[in-house]
């Protein structure tokens, strides 16, 4: 209707003898071709500002939703439909950092009354089995700090921690002696809360150099300090002169070092504009690579001889209805469905891809299709 209208007003226009069709024109093209643009940015300080966030942060990740479109919409007014904006930005998360409540060796008598004949624990839910055997009725954000022995191929003593929170115990990373020893100490602890947080990310680069760990990943550590002239510092109603204490300290991994953690997590949601407005939107934009279309060559060389063998060898799909290596919309889904599936295997349900790939039509040119994982499968948005 907007056109038959801005038509109307061109012949109106030309009967009036003025001559401004060059705007309207422009006016039909942007109604039809809105203006794409895609962004990655992480917000500043006086965006936070702008978003009355005092703190540079946001409380939650649904106020972040809630908010940063509006802000979008100001730094990119003209952009509109297909545009994406891959936005990091930072949410306040805390985490108390404990001082142990108990601290507790297990003895010989625990070991047997639960049945442990040989004086130690063996599997991982045994210490938790033991814990609820111990404490049955603990109050919330009770810390243990426990001593214990764990055969694993020979017989160590441990100390680590568990925080009893929100009805279930959570496992807290100690150190054992030796490992005190790795990082210089001459004794079981830290002479003071600086040491420890210089040493313990060391450690924990060296400690999980071969398990799989993440950019944002944070783990719970529960080290011994030793403390001089601090009053009741465990509460029993006696002053602890010289002391062996324990704390809860966090750590987070940045995707090369650990560090401790601020209580603040720096977080990336991306966004696309609907045509209207910003919505946080999981679309990932990906362009096939060669070894995407060698992939699919390969995986369709007996089901389509001819077009697999094609893409294969001029690495762009054949878009030509009379060409007999013709890849149709629905033989381009299959291509998909297994590129995708070999990429990205856990992708949830709801999951969006933008792709982009090389077509010949009589000329080499891109071409590109939007997925959208449903009921398990890629199909067409």
């Amino acid at each position: 209707m907007k056109k038959i209208i801005f038509y109307l007003m061109i012949l109106g226009l030309t009967f009036t003898g003025c001559n401004p069709l060059d705007d309207i024109y422009e006016d039909i093209d942007a109604i039809e071709s809105p203006i794409v643009g895609d962004v990655n940015y992480e917000l500043t300080d006086e965006d936070y500002d702008d978003l009355d966030k005092s703190f540079g942060n946001f409380d939650s990740e649904d106020e972040a939703k809630t908010l940063i479109p509006g802000l979008l919409a100001d730094k990119f007014p003209v952009w509109g439909l297909g545009s994406s904006a891959l936005i990091t930005f930072k949410i306040y998360s805390p985490k108390r950092e404990e001082k142990s409540i108990i601290r507790y060796t297990v003895s010989s008598d625990d070991y047997a009354a639960l049945g442990h004949t040989f004086g130690n624990f063996d599997r991982e839910s045994e210490l938790y089995e033991f814990l609820e055997y111990k404490y049955p009725d603990p109050a919330d954000r009770v810390l243990v700090s426990l001593t214990y022995d764990y055969y694993d191929g020979s017989t160590n003593e441990y100390n680590n921690g568990f925080l009893y929170i929100n009805g279930a115990w959570e496992f807290i990373l100690g150190f054992t002696d030796d490992e005190y020893s790795e990082m210089g100490e001459g004794f079981p602890n830290f002479s003071n809360e600086d040491e420890a947080i210089a040493k313990i990310p060391v450690f924990l680069k060296d400690k999980f150099k071969y398990e799989t760990t993440e950019a944002g990943d944070i783990v719970a550590t529960m080290y011994k300090l030793f403390v001089t002239d601090v009053d009741d510092i465990d509460g029993d109603g006696r002053t602890d002169d010289r002391t062996t204490y324990s704390y809860v300290k966090y750590f987070i991994f940045d995707g090369s070092a650990w560090s401790e953690y601020s209580d603040v997590l720096s977080t990336t949601i991306q966004f696309g504009h609907d045509g209207t407005t910003w919505v946080p939107d999981n679309t990932i934009k990906y362009t096939f690579t060669g070894d995407d279309v060698a992939f699919i060559s390969n995986a369709f060389i007996t089901t389509y001889p001819g077009p697999a063998d094609n893409v294969g060898f001029f690495g762009s799909f054949d878009r030509r209805p009379s060409s007999s290596n013709y890849w149709t919309d629905d033989m381009l889904l299959e291509a998909f469905n297994a590129l995708l599936d070999n990429k990205n295997p856990g992708a949830e349900e709801g999951q969006k891809y933008v792709l982009t790939y090389v077509i010949y039509n009589g000329s080499t040119t891109n071409e590109t299709k939007s997925v959208i994982k449903t009921d398990g499968v890629w199909v067409y948005q």
